[in-house]
């Protein structure tokens, strides 16, 4: 399992997502992950974040996409009931590299 460190998610992976109403006043993100890395993954797990308009932590929640992540394939997500927040922020968690042929790809 590779947990990522800045820098990483925005050159392995593309997110976009949009945060519209759900119920009552919660929150709803849609979006998708790609894989631009080159190298088949699986086991990936986003980071949601909500904050305060001065960028302080409300709420955060870790949620797993289904499946493996081929390279240059797109997937989708959604999380719902999440807390009215000035601004959200998605990450990719963590992800393991697919092993070919017996062995680890190197990065």
């Amino acid at each position: 399992m590779t947990t990522t460190t800045p820098g990483v998610t925005e050159r392995w992976f593309r997110l976009d997502w949009t945060v519209e109403p759900d119920t009552g006043q919660e929150r709803k993100l849609e979006g998708h992950v790609e894989n631009v890395s080159g190298r088949p993954v699986t086991d990936v797990q986003l980071l949601i974040q909500s904050l305060d308009a001065a960028g302080n932590l409300l709420d955060q929640r870790r949620q797993w996409l289904g499946g493996g992540l081929p390279s240059g394939v797109r997937q989708y997500f959604a999380v719902r009931q999440l807390p009215p927040a000035a601004q959200y922020r998605v990450n990719v968690w963590s992800y393991r590299p697919v092993e070919r042929d017996g062995r680890w790809p190197w990065w």
